[in-house]
């Protein structure tokens, strides 16, 4: 896109068009953001899907709507494009319409399933609790989800890289001025131009028990932080106060999760007031975007959470004949591993090392089941270094050794 092009109005039809070509020609439902992740728009509504989560439930939209605006919003970092799993475990990747340093909309592909398809959807104890509750209300919604195509690793980079090559012809591809990586650095700049009159500004309402706020009480409140930068008229001003708005939305989830989780959406929000010039500007984008800013601190994280474990259940299903240990997959998830073994054991029942235990052993019972594979090639193929190892757990977990088990599958 040209320079002369960065400053016309995106043209929405044009942008749904050409999702539905994507998904027409590559049989992948491609859906639309719009921009600050407000709304989806299905150009082929009912022609792969015939029911989609998030029409069923205002509360599962919005679980929707952050999820497929934080994967738009990593996508802008081409070290962190990647493919990224929903609360019901469903594989997505995103590509965002970029103009004029701003994320004006995005592309959101999927969902399928990566090399095969699982048995069940939505099992993870409580990130998707509500999901569950969903599925059992909307029988046809579960198997139109399970009937998500089944993708290569190969295919899905390509896919990727074409939805790209889709985004990026309406894009101008510009991040801004500044483009700020670090939550600190961003603060500092901008409230280092200008701290006097901070306080005239009620930003502090806005961060007290956010997530238990009725919403039109959050509305409210809103208003007056608007009502108040318009008021003051000073665009320094202005943009320090809600600089310092967006880094208590940060160090409030950071303090509670104990983890960096909102770091994409603050930088992100950081990022677009850094480009405003006036107070009419940070006055409208208060308006479209504090109320989600707020409300993601009490949704991302779970999202994120369940991203990670989805994450790993892949890992382990296409390396669990490979050695790697807990540590490894905490860093292929880029959590840490104290983090993610407390989030696993929560969300599975069960411990990481008991899980992977668990896969080996019923990926040897598969193996053992037929004959063509040698009993002493067996615990190699399935991730176990020692044949006396694998025995005596497969013992201890079955009641009967492996030999046992074979001879046993063949008498009946």
């Amino acid at each position: 896109m040209s320079e002369t092009m960065s400053n016309t109005k995106l043209n929405m039809d044009d942008v749904v068009s050409a999702a539905k070509d994507y998904a027409l020609s590559t049989g992948v439902e491609c859906l639309v953001l719009t921009q600050n992740g407000k709304s989806i728009i299905n150009p082929c509504e009912g022609k792969f899907h015939t029911e989609l989560c998030y029409c069923k439930s205002g509360a599962i939209g919005k679980c929707c709507l952050n999820s497929h605006f934080e994967g738009a919003i990593k996508a802008t970092d081409p070290e962190q494009r990647q493919a990224y799993f929903c609360p019901m475990g469903l594989l997505h990747w995103a590509a965002p319409v970029i103009i004029d340093g701003k994320i004006e909309a995005a592309f959101i592909a999927g969902h399928t399933f990566l090399n095969q398809s699982p048995s069940e959807l939505a099992h993870l104890k409580s990130i998707t609790a509500n999901h569950e509750e969903l599925l059992k209300s909307y029988p046809e919604l579960k198997k139109t989800l399970m009937n998500s195509p089944v993708i290569t690793q190969e295919r899905l980079d390509s896919l990727k890289n074409l939805l790209d090559c889709v985004a990026a012809s309406f894009s101008d591809r510009s991040i801004g001025d500044v483009a700020y990586h670090d939550m600190r650095e961003a603060f500092r700049n901008s409230t280092n131009k200008g701290q006097e009159n901070i306080n005239a500004i009620p930003w502090q309402k806005l961060t007290e028990s956010c997530d238990k706020k009725d919403p039109e009480v959050l509305d409210s409140e809103i208003r007056e932080v608007v009502e108040a930068m318009e008021r003051l008229g000073d665009v320094k001003q202005c943009k320090a106060a809600l600089a310092q708005l967006v880094l208590s939305v940060y160090d409030s989830c950071l303090e509670k999760e104990g983890q960096c989780f909102l770091s994409d959406r603050c930088l992100n929000a950081m990022n677009d007031l850094e480009r405003m010039k006036s107070v009419s500007e940070l006055a409208q984008w208060a308006k479209d975007n504090l109320r989600s800013l707020l409300e993601a601190g009490s949704i991302v994280p779970n999202l994120k959470n369940a991203d990670m474990i989805y994450s790993a259940l892949q890992y382990i299903e296409d390396h669990y004949s490979e050695r790697f240990s807990l540590q490894d997959i905490a860093d292929y998830v880029h959590f840490s591993a104290p983090y993610f073994s407390k989030v696993f054991k929560k969300e599975m029942d069960i411990t990481f090392t008991k899980y992977i235990t668990n896969v080996r052993i019923e990926k040897s019972k598969q193996l053992l089941k037929n004959t063509k594979y040698p009993l002493a090639d067996i615990p190699s193929m399935v991730g176990f270094e020692e044949q006396s190892y694998f025995t005596r757990v497969f013992r201890t977990t079955t009641g009967i050794s492996p030999g046992k088990y074979r001879e046993s599958y063949a008498l009946n």
